[in-house]
């Protein structure tokens, strides 16, 4: 009887994370046409699928035409806020290639998350307390501060799921430093 192949762990992780990555960036770039488009399709006049689209974002975001930025005459599907954040979520895929090793499913410290989402989050509080009325513009730039840094994240910590399912599927074990034992 022969023992299964061992496959070269980097060459996994890289798949892994090529993986995520492609799917997380087609996924955003359909999730942002479609904010785009339901404002689109209501300036054509097609109110159904115009409502449909508007009507799958209520879950994600209040959509208070106030605080949305608007696209032909009409409010985007979502908030500045939350634009700013998937507009970020855009951006720092765009970045991952060249800021991480394809390989690595290592996640950033924690406080770079929170540094991020400081800007956004003391917005909120002085938005809530009255201290001032956060403009659409800088709703949308805090979100995007935030949303930036989400792939370094996101990205590695879905490869490493990926990575251990795949692992624990073909039987073999997974270090928590990401390398294996039989």
């Amino acid at each position: 009887m022969t023992e299964p192949e061992i496959k070269d762990p980097r060459k996994e992780a890289r798949r892994a994370v090529s993986l995520v990555y492609g799917l997380a960036l087609a996924g955003i770039l359909v999730w942002l046409a479609a904010i785009f488009l339901a404002p689109f399709l209501r300036s054509r006049g097609e109110e159904t699928i115009s409502a449909a689209l508007y009507a799958a974002f209520s879950p994600v975001c209040h959509q208070i035409p106030d605080r949305c930025l608007l696209f032909r005459g009409h409010p985007l599907a979502v908030c500045a806020r939350c634009l700013g954040i998937y507009a970020g979520f855009l951006a720092g895929l765009a970045l991952y290639p060249l800021l991480r090793r394809p390989d690595s499913r290592a996640l950033p410290k924690a406080r770079l998350v929170v540094l991020a989402a400081l800007p956004m989050g003391l917005d909120f509080l002085a938005g809530i307390t009255g201290v001032w009325p956060s403009p659409p513009v800088f709703r949308l730039a805090t979100g995007i501060v935030w949303g930036a840094v989400l792939p370094a994240y996101f990205v590695p910590g879905i490869a490493e799921a990926l990575f251990r399912m795949r692992a624990r599927r073909s039987g073999r074990h997974v270090l928590p430093t990401g390398g294996r034992k039989r």
